[in-house]
């Protein structure tokens, strides 16, 4: 949310704060037909019958959750590592992020951005003065930037109703970070207007601790622009089963034969049908051609997946005979994709990091690490021809650097520890090679 930078002049107020949030509420029903498709709830659900006699299956062919699942496991699947130049050492933020399993929060956060285009994290001390993170909801999260050039941030706002133990509304919460300090702002109504300043603290992490990630420049989700193409292929889909419902429902024809309500109860149940010289029956019905509906769905179905970038892993061409070279090239689009989505969330990751190496180096868990010297490294979650890499390493050894060419490897989390590990298993080698002469 970007507003002029002279209003905030005088901080936030209580005012300011009920106008933002007005504001941001204006997205709800985006955001809700968006968290809808995802989790299947579809414009189809809701269509009503032409008629009482007409077949109203409604089928969901969740491709919104497809679209999502495939590119945050691709992005995310294998956990996200940090390396830094040598000299600097952050083992403390990265056991840090062990200790809270931080790779499950970025699948989160990925998966919140894939859906509906942001997401947002706020870093905090528990009462242990450790340093946590946790994703939050952009439904009722977001950053203040100022108007002028770069977007600089000026407040995080989270904010929430509180609710009693039968579901009733007892009161709202505003949470507002600034560069120094953490504010709560409460009201004992349902309303956000008119709240006051119930608490303040100081955060001691250099910057805003709420952060936003970004999925790309237009802040859409992976299947935003595709809702349409969705929607026609559940159409397409269920009026398939319904005109084979109702082709099995159809009206019997009869010519030359005359029956009353008991004998075409009879005929029912029976199955059995007498009639003259020049009678006739026969259904009425629709003639359906499962050619043209067969086509109609494979080329919807190949739109989805070409315009939202996303592959078609069921698909037969996806072989195991493939080389990797092959599977590259198959994958081209969705790899140029997901690299849009690495490139924003990267940025972010590298904010998060500068926040926990300000706060352990203040403590003096520590030395302070300039963020230029970290690096993020992304590992795409996909099947790899181990032997492939393994012949890679050994024709590049001697000409990359041993971590650069062990972080190759899928099954090395760590390049930086793998190599002294290596280089200490050489060295007790060695020794035990010069004894063994003796």
């Amino acid at each position: 949310m970007i507003i002029d930078e002279d209003i905030l002049e005088g901080g936030m107020t209580d005012a300011i704060l009920a106008k933002l949030i007005a504001r941001h509420s204006l997205e709800q029903e985006r955001y809700k037909k968006l968290g809808d498709y995802y989790l299947g709830r579809h414009a189809v659900c809701s269509r009503s019958r032409r008629s009482d006699a007409a077949a109203n299956n409604r089928i969901v062919c969740n491709h919104a959750k497809y679209i999502v699942d495939i590119a945050k496991s691709y992005l995310v699947g294998n956990p996200i590592s940090y390396a830094c130049s040598d000299g600097y050492d952050i083992e403390a933020v990265k056991n840090s992020y062990i200790v809270q399993d931080m790779p499950s929060i970025d699948a989160e956060l990925e998966k919140t951005m894939s859906i509906y285009g942001k997401a947002y994290e706020l870093v905090y001390a528990d009462g242990d003065s450790q340093a946590r993170s946790v994703a939050l909801a952009p439904q009722n999260t977001f950053v203040v930037y100022g108007a002028g050039v770069g977007e600089i941030p000026l407040y995080g706002v989270h904010y929430y109703r509180k609710r009693g133990i039968d579901g009733s509304v007892t009161g709202t919460v505003c949470v507002v970070c600034d560069d120094n300090s953490v504010y709560t702002y409460e009201n004992d109504a349902d309303s956000f207007e008119h709240m006051r300043l119930t608490g303040a603290h100081r955060h001691y992490f250099g910057a805003i601790p709420m952060l936003e990630y970004r999925n790309n420049e237009e802040t859409q989700g992976d299947f935003e622009q595709l809702i349409s193409l969705i929607d026609a292929y559940n159409i397409l889909m269920s009026d398939r089963v319904n005109d084979k419902e109702q082709f099995v429902d159809a009206f019997l024809f009869l010519t030359g034969i005359d029956l009353d309500s008991e004998q075409a109860k009879k005929l029912r149940e029976e199955r059995i049908l007498m009639g003259y010289e020049g009678a006739d029956a026969k259904y009425l019905a629709k003639v359906m051609s499962e050619s043209d509906v067969e086509i109609l769905k494979n080329a919807l179905k190949t739109d989805i997946h070409r315009f939202s970038m996303i592959p078609d892993l069921s698909d037969r061409t996806f072989g195991s005979n493939l080389s990797g070279v092959a599977i590259k090239y198959k994958l081209m689009g969705f790899e140029q994709h997901v690299r849009n989505k690495e490139r924003y969330f990267a940025k972010t990751l590298k904010k998060r990091f500068e926040l926990y190496v300000n706060f352990l180096s203040l403590k003096g868990a520590m030395e302070y690490v300039p963020i230029h010297r970290v690096d993020v490294v992304f590992t795409r979650n996909m099947p790899v021809n181990e032997l492939e890499t393994s012949q890679m390493i050994k024709n590049l050894e001697g000409i990359a650097a041993s971590e650069t060419l062990l972080s190759q490897l899928s099954f090395v989390g760590d390049a930086k520890e793998e190599a002294a590990k290596a280089a200490r298993e050489r060295e007790r080698a060695k020794e035990t090679k010069e004894r063994t002469k003796i």
